[in-house]
Order: structure tokens, then C-alpha cells, then sequence
């Protein structure tokens, strides 16, 4: 009867070392996960944010696993087909582990007879499907590399580096899939079709000889690449794939409809304490979710794509904010002054119209312009201002208008444009 044979080609003991290589690897990702949700309100986040968790799920579902808003760009079929195949995959190393360490131990097998024959089957045709879209993604980020600005490099470097690790998993797994077949011929070989393929392709090339021991070497390595990749999940641009649906159950994904209030001012007039903040100029100013947020960033630049003042050659990209947050989180500079050192600068700030096209365009759900206004208001409480916007500020506080106009001259100015607007 078919069966799943999990650690049937490697040595006797290799699967107490197997685990045993495994837990520093889990204890280093462990670690990074704790300092990236230690204290991040992030569970609270979800429960307050719109619709509560029953609104949480249904962003998660449309938006994190139908992919909606990916979906819905050029080039967004690379990455729906890796997050097909990924996901797959990984349900699928789920399922064999539990019917290797626990089914099997029980008495009784998950992966057998027509139910491993189907599981087969649907593994190599996501498997495939994954490994396309890495590919595509793949020849994507070589030519946006060229494109690509000195403050993007970096990060640039380290999704193709993520990009051919997958790749690189994605082969191996097929390649050890023939290997076994090679080895070990059976009559529904032909139901992990990719793998069958291969080894035919294989077979009579002299690679029957060495099959065993090339099994054991692409084995191990295979292992150690996903157990590396587990580990740096925390600490590198891979955040994303964990922390970008979490900012998605937290976030509503539409600008807001009025701005915040930093203070009550009836509260404070009857508190009598003044000590108020109107802005903030740190990253650890900033709410908790907002915080968490910028780990859920993949640079991918649509925010830009969409921005006017970007468009307009101004100091704005919302992707370069975004990630400069991100960086400042990352080095641990979360109580540096980023005003004073100029790391995110008074002309950029000023630069948004405020229109949240960023925010629509987010497929993470990631909100700049709830950044850049605290951030704004602070450099307003500091009279870090331009002339035109000092002069504005103190039209609207004198005369309750920006042109500084008497309340005849309003009037009239209000008829005139009237006049105008109704003869066009």
C-alpha cells in the first residue's frame, strides 16, 4: 500500500540528530520573535481595531491568503504563486510531521494509501507552481536592482537573497524526490509527477551509484537552508511574512476620515496640567501597533507609485519614511530625537498633501500618513517653520481664515468666488 516513508533513506539515528541540530536554530528564532512582539500590543491592536477579531479575520482572509489587493497589480502573479506554494509547502511539512511523530507512533498513518496519493500529487503541482513564481520574482528583482536607489539596495539584496534560498529549497525538494524514486522505484511514482520526470531525465546518466549517498548530502543541506531560514525570519526582510498579515488583522487599510487629537483641550483647561504632548519625535513615541507596523514593510514601492508629491520630484517618498522607521527600530536608536538628527527631515514631512493614496495602496495596510502628522505636529510645537506656513498659523489664529482677512472681507471674498465658481 502506498505510504509516506519520511526518514526511510537516511542512517539509523539521524532523526534524534536531526531535532537535536534543530534547537539552537528554534531558539534563536524564539528570541527574535519575542523582542519583535514583546510588548507590542499587538493582541489588544487586533481586538480594538475595526469589526474586532470577527473584522481581523475577514481582512486576514481576503487580504493575507486570497491575496486581494497583490492580486490586483501588475506582476503580482509571482508573488501569489510563491504564497500558494509556500503556504502549501508548509501545511504539507505540518501534515507529514504529524504523521511521522505522532500518527505513527499511535499506530495508525495520515499519508496512506489514496489520501498520500492525492497529498502527492497536490504538493508537486503547488511545489511547481512555487518554483516558477520564484523564478519570475527572481528575474523581477535582478532588473529592478538596476533601477533601484542606494537607500533600496540593502533591502534589495536581501529579498533576492530570500528569493534564491526559496528557489534553492523549492529544486532540492524535487531533486530529492527523484533521488528516492531512483532508489526506491514504486508503481504510483507517477503521482508526484515533477519528481518522476526527473528522475527519468536522471536515470542512465550514471547517477544510480552515487544516488544514496547524493540523498543524505541534499538531505542535510536541505534541512540546515530551512532551519537557517526559520532562524533569521525575525532579524531580516522575511519579518514580513509573519508580521505582515498580523498588521493586516490590526490595521483597517483605508485613510481615516478625520485626524487624530493629541490632547482634549477642555481636559486640559480643567485638569490644569499643560504638560501636554502635541507631537512625537521618537520611534518610541509612537502606539504600539504603529510601531509594529513598519516590520510588516516590504519596500516594494507602490506607496510611491501612488504618491503626488513624490511624483513631484519633492523630499517625500512614504517607502524611504517608512523603512527609515524601520532601520531606527531594527538598531535599537528607538528614544533618539529623529527630528534633531535630521534622520527624517522637516522638508519631506511637509512635502504630503495628506490624500492617503499611500494608504489605499499599502497591500500590507501600512498607514505614512499617520507618521507624518504627529511627526508634524511636533515640528509646529517647535516653530520649526517656514515663513508661508508661520504666516498661515497666525492667519488662522488671528483671523480664523489663512489669508488673514477681516470678517467683511470674508464675505465678500466668499461672494466673489461664488460669482466666479457659478459663471464656469
Amino acid at each position: 500500500m502506498p505510504v509516506r516513508e519520511t526518514f526511510g533513506l537516511v542512517p539509523p539515528g539521524t532523526v534524534s540528530i536531526f531535532y537535536l541540530v534543530f534547537l539552537p536554530f528554534a531558539a534563536v528564532f524564539a528570541y527574535g520573535l519575542w523582542l519583535r512582539l514583546g510588548r507590542s500590543g499587538l493582541v489588544l491592536a487586533i481586538l480594538r481595531g475595526p469589526e474586532g477579531l470577527t473584522g481581523a479575520v475577514r481582512r486576514l482572509l481576503l487580504n493575507v491568503f486570497l491575496q486581494r489587493r497583490v492580486g490586483r497589480r501588475a506582476r503580482g502573479w509571482p508573488h501569489l504563486a510563491i504564497f500558494s506554494g509556500f503556504i502549501t509547502l508548509l501545511l504539507a511539512t505540518t501534515i507529514v510531521a504529524i504523521d511521522w511523530d505522532i500518527a505513527r507512533p499511535l499506530g495508525f498513518r495520515v499519508l496512506n494509501g489514496a489520501r498520500y496519493l492525492y497529498f502527492e500529487f497536490i504538493v508537486d503541482a503547488l511545489g511547481l507552481i512555487f518554483v516558477v513564481g520564484l523564478t519570475g520574482a527572481l528575474v523581477w528583482r535582478l532588473a529592478k536592482l538596476r533601477q533601484a536607489g542606494q537607500d533600496q539596495r540593502r533591502v534589495q539584496y536581501q529579498f533576492l537573497a530570500l528569493t534564491t534560498v526559496l528557489l534553492y529549497l523549492g529544486v532540492t525538494g524535487f531533486l530529492l524526490e527523484s533521488l528516492r524514486l531512483i532508489i526506491r522505484p514504486t508503481e504510483w511514482a507517477n503521482w508526484s509527477f515533477v519528481g518522476a520526470h526527473l528522475a527519468a531525465m536522471l536515470s542512465g546518466t550514471g547517477v544510480e551509484a552515487i544516488a544514496p549517498t547524493l540523498y543524505n548530502w541534499i538531505w542535510w543541506a536541505h534541512g540546515l537552508v530551512v532551519f537557517a531560514l526559520i532562524a533569521s525570519l525575525p532579524y531580516t526582510v522575511f519579518l514580513h511574512a509573519g508580521a505582515a498579515p498580523l498588521n493586516v488583522m490590526a490595521q483597517p487599510g483605508k485613510p481615516r476620515l478625520e485626524l487624530s487629537t493629541p490632547f482634549d483641550l477642555r481636559e486640559v483647561l480643567e485638569s490644569g496640567n499643560f504638560d501636554v504632548k502635541p507631537g512625537i519625535a521618537t520611534f518610541a513615541d509612537l502606539e504600539p501597533e504603529m510601531r509594529f507596523a513598519v516590520q510588516a514593510c516590504t519596500n516594494c514601492g507602490r506607496c510611491d507609485s501612488v504618491c503626488p508629491a513624490f511624483a513631484m520630484g519633492t523630499a517625500l517618498s512614504p517607502r524611504r519614511l517608512v523603512q527609515t522607521l524601520r532601520k531606527v527600530m531594527l538598531r535599537g536608536n528607538t528614544s533618539d530625537d529623529v527630528l534633531t538628527s535630521k534622520v527624517i527631515t522637516a522638508e519631506e514631512l511637509w512635502a504630503c498633501t495628506s490624500c492617503a493614496a499611500c494608504v489605499e495602496a499599502c497591500p500590507v495596510f501600512i498607514r505614512p500618513v499617520d507618521y507624518i502628522i504627529p511627526f508634524r505636529r511636533e515640528l509646529v510645537s517647535r516653530q520649526i517653520l517656514q515663513k508661508r506656513q508661520s504666516d498661515f498659523l497666525s492667519n488662522l489664529g488671528r483671523s480664523a481664515n489663512p489669508y488673514g482677512l477681516a470678517a467683511e472681507r470674508r464675505a465678500l471674498l466668499a461672494e466673489e468666488l461664488g460669482s466666479k465658481l457659478d459663471s464656469q
